[in-house]
């Protein structure tokens, strides 16, 4: 691999570094027309579809014969967007989302890097049991995974709930070729076979911890990867939001939860990420990418978000549990750890800052996929391109967000319970944003 430019880093003013990034490399993934998503609807501006997403979490593959390299991507449940909140006939009110290609299915994608180029090699589309695909449309309400969310064509239409809609956000490889993928509706974490058919299904209270069903509605599981034994290591991506006795845990919480699961046995024990708390105004605005196994008890997390100043922070830490309480069944006067204002009652996983992404150079929002070269010093890391959707409301009366809107089922548009005449706006982000971007960094020393 070659790298084009080179950075050299000393220190960061609030923290340790404990590795230089001195070799930094950018190399966007080209797509095919024909790996494009495609558009049905009515809006013209979206005539040319959609640039598929498979930066929703990254894994290593292999290094070919000619010195190439094979990673793995993913999508996520679509091109989708924000909607206003939808109110049915009866009064009440969901929220929603647009989805742009609603028969879109999930995907996998084989990514071949060489000579400073990057293609997408190979696609694998995600499918039940039964051989059946899948889609990201939302569950429905009252089922686990449901984010009690309705979804919407883009001329306003009401879709279907799919039982068995997936949002995926977190792949890996197993020794067999097998890949495990975990997502943000259930959370669920699924093992498909090579040519992603579903295997076998873990849930809250089924393979997983069922306190996970509290997670933050479409924040559920954003990572996984496999350690050296074989335990599978599932990140989730925020504080967890327990509702008990009337009180909420999200404002006090001060960490996120790491299960470390067995997938031929289902046992699993739980361990404590500690979020930089004092960054965030509040700790759910912690965000985490994805997470990567160094070792049995060691871990590369990625952890974003706007701080208090809505600056975006992209960092990327290891992680050593090897001394952090098991919290699975850890309670403290009837509550869990994360309803206290005190964490000193746990051992919490211990932490060292490797790259501050922005400080390198990354400039995308989001950081959702982590990789790791068989040198064990050059970290991969992809963002996120959103299909290169971009969703806005036009209104000539207020500058509102879109979610502050409602509509109804005969497609009217509220704002404050008054009728609005704003209009929605769909069309593409600008080039740079609407690309999937490997990011390189070469360490100066073997993880």
């Amino acid at each position: 691999m070659k790298f084009i430019s080179k950075l050299f880093i000393t220190s960061l003013p609030f923290l340790a570094l404990s590795a230089q990034a001195i070799e930094i490399s950018k190399i966007n993934i080209e797509l095919d027309k024909s790996q494009y998503v495609k558009y049905s609807g009515s809006n013209k501006s979206l005539k040319n579809g959609f640039k598929t997403g498979f930066g929703s979490s990254l894994t290593y593959y292999k290094m070919g014969d000619h010195g190439e390299l094979y990673f793995y991507g993913l999508t996520d449940r679509g091109p989708n967007g924000d909607a206003p909140n939808f109110k049915a006939k009866d009064g009440s009110e969901s929220a929603s989302k647009f989805f742009l290609a609603p028969d879109f299915t999930p995907q996998i994608g084989l990514i071949k890097v060489e000579k400073n180029k990057a293609t997408i090699e190979k696609v694998i589309t995600l499918k039940d049991q039964n051989s059946n695909k899948i889609s990201g449309l939302p569950i429905p309400k009252g089922k686990i995974g449901t984010t009690n969310e309705v979804g919407l064509t883009d001329s306003l239409e009401i879709l279907p709930f799919d039982n068995k809609g997936l949002d995926p956000e977190g792949i890996t490889i197993d020794k067999d070729g097998n890949f495990y993928i975990c997502d943000e509706y259930g959370p669920f974490v699924i093992k498909y076979s090579k040519d992603g058919k579903e295997l076998n299904r873990f849930s809250p209270g089924n393979g997983l911890p069922e306190i996970l069903k509290y997670r933050i509605e479409n924040r559920g599981c954003e990572g996984i990867s496999i350690t050296p034994s074989g335990e599978l290591a599932v990140l989730e991506q925020s504080v967890l939001e327990i509702k008990r006795d009337g009180k909420k845990s999200s404002p006090t919480a001060k960490f996120t939860r790491v299960v470390l699961t067995d997938p031929n046995t289902g046992k699993f024990r739980t361990y404590a990420y500690p979020i930089d708390a004092d960054e965030y105004k509040k700790t759910k605005d912690a965000k985490l990418g994805d997470i990567l196994a160094l070792s049995d008890t060691e871990f590369l997390i990625i952890e974003q978000g706007k701080d208090k100043n809505k600056k975006m922070r992209n960092l990327i830490y290891k992680v050593d549990f090897s001394n952090a309480t098991d919290i699975t069944d850890f309670y403290k006067d009837g509550f869990e750890p994360e309803f206290y204002q005190d964490s000193a009652d746990i051992v919490m996983g211990e932490k060292i800052l490797v790259a501050d992404l922005r400080a390198l150079g990354y400039v995308h929002e989001k950081a959702e996929g982590l990789a790791l070269l068989d040198d064990r010093q050059t970290l991969v890391v992809i963002n996120d391109n959103d299909f290169g959707l971009d969703v806005k409301i036009k209104d000539k009366k207020r500058k509102e967000k879109i979610t502050d809107y409602t509509v109804d089922s005969n497609k009217q548009l509220y704002f404050d319970s008054l009728m609005s005449d704003a209009k929605i706006k769909f069309s593409y982000l600008s080039d740079e944003e609407s690309v999937n971007e490997l990011f390189f960094i070469k360490l100066d020393e073997k993880l």
